[in-house]
C-alpha cells in the first residue's frame, strides 16, 4: 500500500509570521527538504502578503512521513484520533491538521486552528474498509 501512499502538506504564511522558525522544525522532524515545498505568494483580504506553500510527497517518502508524524503525535492524540477516525476523512482522504505554534517548539499537536494541513491518500476501494486501512497506517 505505501507504494501507492500520497502525502499533501499545506500551509498558509502570513506576512508577521517568521517563515525560518516555522519552516526549520518541519524539515528537522518530518525529514523534508526546503525544495519540497513550491511556494507562491499572494495578497490577502487587506493586501497584505501571504505564503502559500505546498509539499506533495509519494509512495516510499509519503510512507517515511506517516511513520514520523504519527510516532510524534502523543499517545492521548493518537488514541482519540483513532476513535474518532471516521470524523477525519472525506471520500477516502485522511484530513488531519498540526498547530503551527506547537511545530516551532518541534512538537506535533493535532489542531484546527493556525494548522498546517495534511492530507493523506491511499486507494481504498471498498468504503467499509477506510477507517480500518487508515488505523493500520497510522499504528504500524
Amino acid at each position: 500500500m505505501a507504494n501507492q501512499l500520497e502525502v499533501t502538506i499545506e500551509l498558509i504564511l502570513h506576512a508577521t509570521e517568521d517563515t525560518k522558525k516555522i519552516f526549520d522544525p518541519i524539515f528537522e522532524l518530518f525529514n523534508i527538504e526546503e525544495e519540497e515545498f513550491i511556494m507562491e505568494k499572494t495578497l490577502g483580504h487587506y493586501g497584505n502578503t501571504i505564503l502559500l506553500a505546498r509539499a506533495t510527497l509519494v509512495k516510499k517518502r509519503a510512507g517515511e512521513f506517516v511513520k514520523k508524524l504519527a510516532a510524534s503525535i502523543s499517545k492521548v492524540q493518537m488514541n482519540e484520533l483513532i476513535e474518532n477516525i471516521d470524523m477525519y476523512f472525506e471520500d477516502t482522504l485522511l484530513f488531519l491538521r498540526i498547530g503551527k505554534n506547537e511545530i516551532v517548539r518541534k512538537e506535533v499537536s493535532l489542531q484546527q486552528d493556525n494548522a498546517i494541513k495534511i492530507k493523506i491518500k491511499m486507494p481504498i476501494y471498498k468504503r467499509d474498509q477506510i477507517s480500518r486501512k487508515y488505523i493500520e497506517l497510522l499504528t504500524v
